[in-house]
Parts: C-alpha cells; sequence; structure tokens
C-alpha cells in the first residue's frame, strides 16, 4: 500500500511538470543570446549561471564548498535566500566561468528565492538518496525553475546526493524513469537532462557534474 502511495506522488509530480513545460514555452529567449562568451585567438571564454536546487538538508551547500574546494563540513547554517560563489575552470579547452547560486530549500525562503533563478542557463537539482520525498519533490522544484529563470525549459543534471550513506529509499530504476520520462518531454525544446549519484563528503562525482552541464550548455548554445 506504501509503495502504491510513493508510486502515484512521483506520477503526480511528473504531470505537474509537464503541465509547466507546455506553459514555458513562450517565455524561451533566443538560445544566441544564452551564453555569454568572449572569443581570444586560441580558446574561447565563458561565463554561466547555474542554480543549485532542491529541498533543505540534501547537501546544495555541501556539493557547493567540495567543489569551490572549501571541503565538507557536517554542520552549517541553513542558506540565507540563496548564497552566491564563481568559480573559473577549463572544460575542453575553453575557459569556464561559473557563477553559482546556492537556492535555499525551505519553504520559508519561497517567496524571496524566485528572483535568483533570473538569467540562469543550467541547474542542479539535488535530491537526498535516503530521504524518498526530496526526490518526490523534485518536479515541484524543476516547475519553479522553468517559472522563474526567464528562459523556460532549460538543462538540468539530478544530483541523488549522499551515496556514501546507507539506507537508500530510491532506485535506480525509480531515477532512471523519472530522468527519461523527463527528457521525453523536454526533448521537443532540444534540451537534454541528467543523472549522477553524488557524495558531498566524498567528493564522488561532484566535479563531473559540473564538467557535464557545463560542457552541455556550451556545445548546446554555441552550436545553435
Amino acid at each position: 500500500m506504501q509503495k502504491k502511495q510513493k508510486e502515484s506522488e512521483t506520477k503526480k509530480g511528473i504531470t505537474l511538470l509537464q503541465e509547466n513545460i507546455l506553459k514555458s514555452s513562450k517565455e524561451v529567449n533566443k538560445r544566441k543570446n544564452m551564453v555569454e562568451k568572449k572569443t581570444g585567438k586560441e580558446k574561447k571564454s565563458f561565463m554561466i549561471k547555474l542554480v543549485l536546487i532542491g529541498d533543505g538538508a540534501v547537501g546544495k551547500t555541501s556539493i557547493r564548498r567540495k567543489y569551490l574546494g572549501e571541503g565538507f563540513v557536517k554542520e552549517h547554517l541553513a542558506t540565507l535566500g540563496a548564497d552566491f560563489a564563481v568559480k573559473e575552470t577549463t572544460i575542453d579547452g575553453d575557459s569556464i566561468k561559473f557563477q553559482i547560486w546556492d537556492i535555499a530549500g525551505q519553504e520559508f525562503f519561497k517567496r524571496v528565492r524566485s528572483r535568483f533563478y533570473r538569467g540562469c542557463f543550467g541547474a542542479l537539482a539535488i535530491f537526498d538518496l535516503t530521504r524518498r520525498e526530496t526526490f518526490t519533490n523534485l518536479s515541484t522544484w524543476l516547475e519553479e525553475l522553468y517559472q522563474n529563470n526567464g528562459r523556460g525549459v532549460i538543462p538540468v543534471i539530478i544530483l541523488g546526493n549522499k551515496s556514501d550513506l546507507p539506507n537508500q529509499e530510491i532506485s535506480e530504476e525509480e531515477i532512471a524513469k523519472f530522468v527519461d520520462d523527463l527528457n521525453k518531454k523536454t526533448k521537443e525544446k532540444g534540451v537534454e537532462n541528467f543523472f549522477l549519484k553524488t557524495s558531498a563528503k566524498t567528493g564522488v562525482n561532484i566535479d563531473k557534474a559540473f564538467a557535464i552541464i557545463g560542457n552541455y550548455i556550451v556545445k548546446k548554445f554555441e552550436d545553435e
């Protein structure tokens, strides 16, 4: 009985997401303007705004800190609306400057956080592998992302965080189906989404996640 209820909640979330994707199509800007870039003699330079979204305590801030090289902190204050950080890196020979906006997941901040989505090119949508509700709520987060970024449907890499912990509640099959269903709905907009399991504690797949989304954004919008 409990399993059927969980599956029903996930399907409901996907249905709401599909409805919002259709609404967001009117908001999509011309793709050529989506990536800020400067062209040099030997390489190209890009500035990409990303947002980290997901429920409170799923590990968004810890993932950001790990990527920035600040280390993992077991206890930290809840993000106050949004935190901002910048990191410069190189992906496939191109110079990338990431503007990383860590969006607060608590319901209390819902009214103020919409402004922080504006102008982003992609997102890392994070859930906790040990807490099913954070997975079920992904559809709501994606809906909020599409409504507020000003560009409609944009690429997302979904991260199942805390892969180092036991008692994981979401199966690989469930996650694969969610991502597959999402891609079926966004492919008409020319957008692909990805998935990785991560651990902010051990660092597994953290750098890879930013590399995948950064490389995809550059290649996609440079070609259009």
